[in-house]
């Protein structure tokens, strides 16, 4: 009989251990789990460096694309445009510029839609400046995987 108290004293000090009570658990019971996760973790620092960078201003004429409906008021046939890329690395002599307009028609039974005009053209570069600008960035070195564990609560018994 004493083997069997001290046997049961043992099994409620044992489940005691790995239970704990908690009110917001159904029943009042849980228990602690660890959850382990491999996490990447490197070495940082931080350096500083110089970018050339570019400012380029663009110029010329687009021209009038087919229209598959005749305008109510005529449409200039080109139009003049410029244009600006700023903080870029280089600068081409020249860029291809397109660009939408829309306009009103009137069709054949006397109502009235609406159409879209394309104009598209060349530009030609007009002028370029260069300038530099400070930039920092950090570096990662010595990376490696490291495990981290993590202790949560869960309601219920352990299973």
């Amino acid at each position: 009989m004493k083997t069997l108290l001290a046997i049961t004293t043992a099994i409620v000090a044992l489940s005691t251990a790995t239970a704990e009570a908690r009110p917001n658990c159904p029943g009042g019971q849980g228990y602690w789990e660890e959850i382990v996760r491999n996490v990447r973790v490197c070495d940082t620092h931080t350096e500083n460096y110089t970018v050339t960078l570019k400012n380029c201003d663009y110029s010329g004429h687009l021209t009038l694309g087919f229209l598959f409906n005749k305008p109510d008021f005529p449409l200039p046939h080109i139009k003049y445009r410029t244009s600006a890329s700023r903080g870029v690395e280089s600068c081409p002599a020249s860029k291809f510029a397109s660009e939408s307009e829309v306009y009103w028609y009137t069709d054949h039974n006397g109502t009235r839609w609406i159409g879209h005009a394309t104009y598209s053209g060349v530009l030609s570069k007009t002028s370029e400046q260069t300038y530099t600008e400070n930039r920092t960035r950090t570096v990662e070195t010595n990376c490696r995987t490291e495990q981290r564990v993590t202790r949560v609560f869960r309601c219920g018994f352990q299973p």
